[in-house]
């Protein structure tokens, strides 16, 4: 038997990329958001975070998703960056997060207690500065979809550690579908 959590389509909004670094699931990349306070004619930085050695040096890679259910949704071991530069006419992708922990996610995944509310479906937004470059938190449970039918499949950049990991989540019998309406449109 499949039990189908249903999503509704979040669209992605400062508030909403703020709420999700409140609780702890992604760094914003944003203007004004880091600033620091040199003194005149100085500068200063800030490491954000640093990845483990272990998991290898940097890398940047291209991703584009024509998945129509989470298939690859999972939990990296280190952080990795979201850089969602987009062109026109593509179709719409969302971003899937799991707003309780990894282990909390196998936990009610297992004694079949899982609910709509333990994620949120973020309507991507390409092009803005405002959310459309992020962090993802390590062991954060996320996954991207798109629609089926004609149409782009959508791209985005992300960055990485080279031996990242992709832990996947296994759902068992459920299956993770998104409400949304046709012909939304994305790209700034």
């Amino acid at each position: 038997m499949t039990i189908k959590i249903q999503l509704k389509s979040t669209r992605m909004s400062p508030s909403i990329m703020q709420m999700l670094e409140e609780k702890k699931k992604i760094i914003r990349l944003c203007p004004n958001h880091h600033e620091l306070n040199p003194k005149d004619n100085g500068c200063l930085n800030k490491c954000l975070y640093a990845s483990d050695k272990k998991y290898g040096p940097h890398m940047v890679i291209a991703v584009t998703v024509n998945w129509f259910e989470p298939l690859a949704f999972g939990t990296h071991d280190e952080n990795e960056e979201f850089i969602l530069v987009g062109g026109p006419n593509i179709k719409p992708m969302w971003l899937i997060i799991a707003m309780c922990s990894e282990e909390d996610l196998k936990k009610k995944i297992a004694n079949k207690s899982l609910l709509s509310d333990d994620f949120i479906a973020v309507l991507v937004k390409y092009n803005d500065p405002e959310v459309s470059f992020f962090t993802m938190l390590k062991h954060v449970p996320h996954g991207e979809v798109t629609t089926s039918g004609r149409g782009k499949p959508p791209s985005f950049y992300v960055t990485e550690s080279r031996d990242n990991t992709l832990n996947r989540t296994e759902f068992g019998e459920y299956q993770i579908v998104i409400e949304h309406k046709k012909n939304l449109r994305v790209v700034s």
